[in-house]
């Protein structure tokens, strides 16, 4: 397409002596052919035979997802391998040309370490009510073991950690993590149990107990030693209303949110990720400071305006004794698998 194409573009700009960066770029993608283009990556189930009867396409290229990633699991686990070996070879070579130059290592490339080996007991549990795994779809679900993954780490680095427990551990979840994340070893997880039914909850003491849920106007305003807080495990992008606070109140159980109303601005309902809500009240009780674990957890997209540092100072800021202390800024592990 050519040369008179390209003789065109460039002298219409007489007075540069080289061509900007714009007419680079327009030059590039007009002598550029199809066959030069790069090719897009094919995806897992584009190669799908004809779906049986019954099935809808998309459903079916879906199961044959799934039934390609079992069958092919090590060679995939392969790449996945030698891909983190490549980005920690990277990550090392630029810390090292930080090193060399004589200077400070930025943030992003700071690691916290994977375990606290100076943790106490918080004295509190934390029950992750996953009992909702008809009302999910797969993406859900796999969302959902991601994020208990993380609430995992975040529990292992804390200054406090909780006894947690993922009940109604059973369906697609369970098979998540059989299959998906069989490499995360998560029956030797310390702190952090796993059980099939949710007798926790239904039998346990409600006098100690607080569902956490968004639906209520009951905020919590501290975390206290010898409490069983419950969370809701679920991934449903707000189709299911009041579900939380519907199942507490069919079992008795106080419920209460987070005060979000207070440090965040978030349109619609205030609704925070499972991850969010564990790491929120670590954090808090290493603190005793609701906006130091908001500001320290949370993503900045959440937030509106006015900005956290323009919010009254809370009176527990002025105490001594909770001075700020050292967030996780990344809580996943590197053993754990990503999005299947």
């Amino acid at each position: 397409m050519s040369e008179e194409i390209n003789k065109d573009i460039i002298v219409e700009n007489p007075a540069a002596t080289e061509p900007s960066s714009e007419v680079t770029n327009l030059v590039t993608k007009e002598s550029t052919t199809v066959e030069d283009r790069p090719k897009f990556k094919k995806r897992i189930g584009d190669d799908a035979p004809p779906p049986p009867e019954g099935i809808s396409k998309s459903k079916w290229k879906k199961i044959w997802r799934r039934q390609q990633f079992v069958e092919h699991k090590e060679e995939y686990s392969q790449k996945r391998r030698e891909k983190r070996k490549r980005q920690k070879q990277n990550r090392r070579s630029i810390i090292q040309g930080f090193k060399d130059r004589g200077e400070e290592i930025p943030a992003e490339y700071v690691r916290p370490p994977r375990k606290n080996v100076n943790q106490k007991p918080a004295g509190f549990s934390i029950l992750l009510d996953c009992g909702f795994d008809d009302l999910m779809n797969e993406k859900e679900v796999l969302s959902l073991s991601n994020q208990l993954t993380r609430a995992y780490a975040a529990n292992r680095r804390a200054d406090h950690y909780a006894d947690m427990t993922v009940t109604s551990f059973n369906k697609r979840l369970e098979e998540r993590f059989k299959v998906g994340l069989v490499d995360s070893l998560h029956e030797t997880w310390p702190n952090f149990k796993f059980v099939a039914d949710e007798t926790l909850i239904t039998e346990g003491d409600k006098d100690k107990m607080v569902y956490l849920t968004a639906d209520t106007e009951e905020t919590l305003d501290k975390i206290e030693a010898g409490m069983t807080y419950v969370v809701g495990g679920i991934v449903d992008k707000n189709r299911h209303k009041e579900l939380c606070l519907n199942k507490a109140k069919s079992l008795g159980i106080p419920v209460k949110k987070l005060p979000i109303d207070e440090f965040i601005k978030i349109d619609g309902r205030q609704v925070l990720t499972t991850t969010h809500v564990v790491q929120l009240m670590l954090k808090y009780f290493d603190t005793k400071d609701w906006k130091e674990a908001f500001e320290s957890v949370l993503p900045a997209r959440k937030i509106g305006l006015p900005s956290l540092s323009e919010l009254p100072v809370s009176d527990s800021e002025s105490d001594d004794e909770h001075r700020e202390i050292p967030a996780a800024a990344r809580m996943g592990e590197p053993s754990l698998k990503k999005d299947i």
